[in-house]
């Protein structure tokens, strides 16, 4: 798998917590999400965190050691990202598709592709406001 495939599914799980949370603050945790909690996880973890803030997908109210955040939840901008995407058409947006299998049994593929329609999707707000 690429490095931005597994950024792009990381970015897919930590949503779908997220809209499975609705607007409730939460807690996420590297090892909610990660298999191996390494260095290197550690910081892709952190580093796909402050993206999702940085794009204004999600808030959070604090940090710890960049391991765990607590107070975490979608943003006006996270929930239009999430009601916009589909995969089978106009009927199943990703919050319905993530809604279907609240037990996380979600394929890594789907996550993939929930991270990568996001990208594209923010991608697409920054070649529009040029």
């Amino acid at each position: 798998m690429t490095a931005l495939s597994d950024s792009y599914e990381l970015v897919g799980r930590i949503l779908a917590k997220l809209v499975l949370s609705g607007l409730r603050r939460c807690t996420i945790q590297a090892s909610d999400f990660v298999e191996e909690t390494t260095n290197e996880n550690l910081q892709h973890f952190a580093d796909v965190v402050a993206w999702l803030r940085t794009e204004g997908l999600i808030n959070v109210g604090s940090s710890y050691v960049e391991v765990a955040y607590r107070g975490v939840q979608l943003t006006a901008k996270g929930i239009a990202a999430i009601e916009a995407g589909t995969f089978k058409g106009p009927e199943a947006s990703i919050r319905a598709t993530v809604e279907a299998k609240p037990d996380g049994g979600l394929g890594s593929d789907t996550y993939g592709k929930i991270g990568s329609f996001v990208g594209g999707l923010l991608g697409g707000f920054a070649q529009s406001a040029q």
